[in-house]
């Protein structure tokens, strides 16, 4: 999962807005954010107006292994409570991040979705050595099961559920901004998939979808604001909003067909592979979402008459 998930999420703004709010209540004299996690980086979200020496703000980005949070017991759900994190034994790496955050009173409370995957952590912090009240502490973990609850209603209304990937709700919650922001659009099936669930069952059928999209997360991944859809059966979007490059958007392609050529998934030497239609668009090139997603598919279908493992990139 990466921040630009998170981000996509309806009322994420409005809801973290509303989750500060409702712990600065609760612990006025402290510094509140939101940080988020994957297994590369840790970003700060969203942070509460304050008046200590805490140094963070939105968009802070650091390795993960730099990550106080990261420390956390996430498979239990278990606050990390001190009054003050320096007398705590961490390694050098993390003793950095609290030296250059300059926090001194720290309360982290891990925040994850039903499956076990982390989100993140609720924090509370200042500059000078604080307790923490137990009530208060009971509090916030109160609101952060709330805020894993919403993360977990977004998750199921917008995701798809085999792949992980977002769905074509998605796009419905989404085509407008897609549209009027332009970009860069690509659609992909892969070329007689058909012939993996005749010969190998749906079991490993579900196995190559799952592993298309863990390919296609690593894509978007690269990227600062890129998602990538499942359409439906076999057929996938990545939508990348960040201003290509023609080379670019050839090396992304390139990259992609190379990826989707070799499968951990036990398919033997079946030869699996993939055909893309692809293309970038300017705001007010099309009037509506579905004039984009039309132009991919012939795009697309163009590319699969030229043979499988092949693609179509159209620049004007």
């Amino acid at each position: 999962m990466n921040k630009q998930t998170i981000l996509s999420y309806s009322n994420f703004n409005a809801l973290t807005k509303d989750v500060l709010e409702l712990a600065k209540e609760i612990m006025p004299d402290k510094v509140i954010y939101i940080n988020f996690l994957n297994r590369d980086l840790q970003v700060t979200l969203r942070v509460s107006k304050h008046e200590t020496k805490v140094h963070v703000e939105e968009g802070y980005t650091i390795p993960v292994e730099y990550a106080i949070c990261n420390t956390l017991d996430y498979q239990n759900g278990t606050p990390l409570v001190t009054e003050d994190i320096t007398q705590l034994d961490f390694d050098e790496k993390v003793k950095k991040t609290i030296e250059d955050s300059n926090i001194k009173a720290y309360l982290g409370i891990p925040i994850s979705f039903k499956s076990g995957e982390r989100f993140g952590t609720l924090c509370a912090a200042h500059d000078e050595v604080r307790p923490f009240e137990s009530k208060d502490v009971n509090l916030l973990q109160s609101i952060a099961n709330l805020f894993s609850y919403y993360l977990e209603l977004e998750h199921i209304a917008y995701k798809d559920a085999l792949t992980g990937l977002f769905n074509a709700h998605f796009l419905v919650n989404r085509h407008q901004e897609m549209l009027e922001s332009g970009g860069f659009i690509l659609m992909l099936d892969l070329d007689y998939f058909k012939e993996v669930n005749d010969r190998f069952g749906h079991d490993v059928g579900d196995m190559v979808l799952q592993e298309v999209a863990n390919k296609l997360n690593s894509i978007t991944d690269q990227f600062k604001d890129a998602y990538a859809v499942r359409l439906g059966g076999d057929e996938f979007l990545l939508y990348v909003k960040d201003e290509l490059t023609p080379q670019e958007m050839t090396t992304l392609i390139h990259d992609l067909i190379a990826k989707l050529k070799v499968w951990e998934s036990p398919i033997a030497d079946l030869g699996l592979s993939t055909s893309i239609g692809a293309f970038p668009y300017l705001k007010g090139d099309f009037e509506e979402f579905t004039g984009v997603l039309k132009k991919a598919d012939t795009l697309l279908y163009r590319a699969k008459n030229k043979g499988r493992n092949n693609f179509i990139l159209e620049i004007k």
